[in-house]
């Protein structure tokens, strides 16, 4: 019994046969259809004739896989800093001391030019922060975010009610 071969099926198998891919069999079965069928046997024959230029592989650099690595953790940290700028321009304003008369803010209320500056630093921090954490998070690295901290907060937020 004979199985007939699609041309679709023998031009798949020419391709590994031309690399050299091929298993014994399909050599076998590549010539035999190449013997029986004279259009097949030209594509071969042209296809194996046709002489491909060497081109040089293309290899990356030895310390390409190090300067990703360190970019990476500087752009971590630098996302880190934008974190902590935030936290740190919020709460600056309410900066308060022990008085005489209680509890007396040093910048908020006092300073408003200050106060306004410091929260402009922040929504700046804030933003940076932001669009730095989408972009790692699209990466799949971050185990800290924005999400974090809300679901965070929300988790909390039973524990802190009286």
């Amino acid at each position: 019994m004979t199985t007939k071969i699609s041309d679709d099926v023998m031009n798949d198998l020419l391709t590994v046969y031309l690399a050299g891919d091929a298993s014994a069999d399909t050599k076998a079965l590549v010539e035999a259809h190449a013997r029986d069928h004279q259009p097949f046997a030209a594509r071969l024959a042209a296809a194996g004739a046709l002489v491909l230029p060497d081109l040089p592989a293309r290899r990356s650099a030895p310390d390409a896989e190090l300067r990703a690595l360190a970019e990476t953790r500087q752009f971590i940290l630098l996302r880190t800093i934008f974190f902590a700028a935030g936290i740190l321009f919020t709460a600056l304003p309410f900066i308060f001391r022990f008085g005489s008369d209680g509890i007396e803010f040093l910048i908020l209320g006092r300073e408003v030019g200050l106060m306004w500056a410091f929260w402009s630093v922040a929504a700046a921090s804030w933003t940076a922060f932001g669009i730095m954490d989408r972009r790692v998070r699209q990466t799949g690295l971050s185990a800290f975010g924005l999400r974090d901290i809300a679901a965070s907060a929300t988790a909390l937020a039973p524990l802190a009610a009286p």
